[in-house]
């Protein structure tokens, strides 16, 4: 299980900085996280849309990705 913070970066990638490792762990559009929301883990997926240029979570557009606190289980 890693948690850490995710990131975006000008050639449109995201990754997720890991707390504890202090390394960035890639992730995928399509991918399965858990975004940390008030003490409770949220089940999500990230995607990327190639037309708007931007990483959202599938069906809640309205957050911002970048320096969300998530968890990804390995």
């Amino acid at each position: 299980m890693i948690t850490g913070r995710l990131s975006t970066d000008s050639s449109a990638d995201v990754y997720i900085t890991d707390d504890k490792r202090l390394q960035n762990i890639s992730v995928r559009s399509g991918q399965y996280l858990y975004l940390s929301v008030r003490g409770c883990w949220i089940p999500v997926v990230i995607r990327y849309s190639p037309q708007s240029r931007h990483w959202f979570f599938q069906n809640l557009e309205n957050i911002n990705v970048n320096g969300q606190k998530v968890m990804l289980k390995s």
